[in-house]
């Protein structure tokens, strides 16, 4: 009996330790997930609402579905400041797509001052993942001729 007490405690013990951020994720995950679905179907509008939510909960990569909206005019009028701010905001999260997005823009002037210093920097920080995610952004910089 002292055994399976012991071990009912400790499970309650674990259970109140446990990380209350774990299932935050996990709910700004399955909205991220549902955003994702629909905007495959590609209705941007349905979709935009739940990205703003996943990024409200804290879903890094929800913001760059809300500026590659608002960069290609999906859902929202194209605008081009709004796509800068929504991939300047994923990025500074850790996004490592949207620093290729930032350099994009820098580079062709695009929600923001043409500069080709900044577009490389962008660029060389989406590059630093030597996965399939940091290939756009390597292939910019060879295109530029820096790598």
């Amino acid at each position: 009996m002292k055994k399976y007490l012991l071990l009912l405690l400790s499970f309650a013990v674990v259970a109140c330790h446990a990380n209350p951020q774990d299932s935050q994720k996990e709910r700004a995950k399955a909205v991220f997930d549902q955003a994702v679905a629909i905007y495959q179907q590609k209705d941007y509008a349905q979709a935009l609402p739940l990205f703003a939510k996943a990024s409200e909960m804290g879903h890094i990569k929800a913001n760059r579905y809300i500026g590659l909206s608002y960069l290609n005019g999906e859902g929202v009028e194209k605008d081009g400041a709004k796509a800068f701010e929504q991939f300047n905001f994923a990025a500074e999260r850790g996004d490592t797509t949207s620093k290729y997005w930032l350099g994009y823009l820098y580079e062709n002037g695009i929600g923001t001052t043409k500069s080709l210093e900044k577009a490389i920097y962008w660029y060389r920080q989406g590059a630093e993942r030597s996965d399939h995610v940091g290939e756009p952004a390597r292939a910019a910089l060879k295109r530029l001729g820096v790598l």
